[in-house]
């Protein structure tokens, strides 16, 4: 459990020891050398596992030197140093002593902080492997139960400061402020909580239930429901800085019928796409960007390549390989080549501007491309089949699949070799 020294996590600690000795504890603290009593905290919480026969992991972490964001800082540093503890002792949980009066606060200040996507509905009780055992509990309570167990603890005399932390000027006049026009004003925040909380659970049951359909077709799921399923795709991929605006842009993209494809930028690297009436959230990738006007061999050999027998053709995210029938390889990435065929075949990089042959008449790989709905990032990734007269046999569509010309020998049993490629995860 996380330990300061102060009453609320001192009496969480006794109360454990007390009233539930089968529960196997171990006392974490982090002192973050903001005052002169930190180093005197840090004993303090030590000596108190020491009494109780816990063991005790602690932090050093001096933001002594921070003049802005300390607070935010002094989050990450202990989140990380609780899941470092969580991990090394194989424990199941870590417990907070934060209380009721600390969560009217926190609603508080994710009111007045804003951002339409951003949680209002305060802390909650089970976050992940977090607990919350006192959040029903007043500040008034945990004193009662702490002065009747006969405990002593640590004061933090910032917190009577009310310029110190936003928390404390909400604590300390804000709250109080609010609480002369309407003594109940605590509970009724709480019970907005609750409501927010339960409001949003309906509405994120509701966009798990669209996801699948949304992601493969949007023009399934109701477009008042397209903000939520949105905002579950970006909580699925990890990024949790979402804005309503970069909603409500990509919301104007899926309505516009006229463009097909298109992408808004998220920050971090990543993007919302819109392929044809598919929907992605992808993160851009840090290698170099692709050339549609280099194919690459072990030899690093520019243009077209011949295939010669049993040699891997590495390209930017595939590879392939022209071998004998006798060894087909077990799954699906394999064409047999007709009979036909024997001559030699080359691969190249297709452009733009090459012609294929379709029933009655001619097609060029761009027009390809848009019929097939292949995204546009991939589309420089085209591969075209040749034989030795340069007829384009096949091409493939950087999905995973190929597209069988005019051109490919037709009712032809097959022959003696095949083609096997892979794909090359990233």
């Amino acid at each position: 459990m996380a330990c300061s020294g102060g009453l609320d996590s001192t009496l969480l600690l006794e109360a454990l020891c007390r009233f539930r000795p089968e529960v196997q504890v171990t006392v974490a603290h982090v002192n973050y050398c903001l005052r002169s009593e930190s180093t005197g905290d840090a004993d303090f919480v030590r000596r108190l596992a020491e009494r109780h026969g816990l063991s005790f992991y602690d932090r050093v972490a001096d933001l002594s030197k921070m003049e802005t964001g300390v607070e935010e800082k002094a989050r990450q540093i202990r989140y990380r140093f609780f899941d470092d503890v969580l991990s090394e002792t194989g424990s199941a949980a870590v417990l907070l002593g934060q209380h009721r009066d600390d969560q009217v606060e926190t609603i508080l200040l994710q009111l007045i902080r804003g951002g339409a996507w951003q949680n209002k509905s305060g802390m909650a009780a089970e976050s992940g492997r977090y607990r919350r055992p006192f959040l029903t509990l007043s500040k008034k309570e945990l004193l009662a139960a702490a002065k009747e167990m006969g405990l002593a603890w640590r004061e933090d005399q910032t917190n009577q400061d009310p310029h110190y932390t936003k928390r404390n000027q909400l604590r300390q006049v804000i709250i109080p402020a609010l609480q002369e026009m309407n003594a109940r004003f605590p509970e009724h925040l709480l019970e907005l909580g609750t409501q927010m909380a339960e409001q949003q659970a309906l509405i994120q049951g509701q966009a798990v239930r669209y996801y699948a359909d949304f992601v493969q077709d949007y023009r399934s799921v109701p477009d008042e429901w397209w903000p939520a399923c949105l905002k579950e795709m970006a909580t699925r991929a990890g990024y949790y800085r979402l804005k309503k605006e970069q909603i409500d842009q990509f919301c104007q993209l899926l309505h516009h019928r006229q463009r097909p494809n298109g992408r808004i930028d998220l920050g971090d690297g990543y993007f919302f796409e819109k392929t044809y009436y598919e929907i992605a959230l992808k993160k851009k990738e840090t290698t170099a960007p692709v050339s549609n006007k280099k194919m690459v061999k072990v030899s690093q050999q520019n243009g077209p390549l011949v295939l010669e027998l049993d040699q891997w053709y590495f390209f930017t995210d595939s590879m392939l390989k022209l071998q004998s029938n006798a060894f087909l390889p077990v799954n699906d990435q394999c064409i047999a080549l007709p009979k036909q065929l024997d001559g030699p075949l080359s691969i190249c990089l297709a452009s733009k501007g090459d012609r294929l042959s379709i029933p009655n008449g001619h097609k060029t790989v761009r027009r390809l491309q848009i019929d097939e709905k292949i995204p546009v990032e991939d589309r420089a990734k085209t591969l075209l089949l040749k034989d030795q007269q340069e007829n384009i046999l096949a091409v493939f569509l950087g999905q995973k699949r190929w597209y069988f010309t005019q051109d490919w020998p037709k009712g032809q049993p097959n022959g003696k070799h095949c083609l096997v490629w892979r794909i090359e995860e990233n």
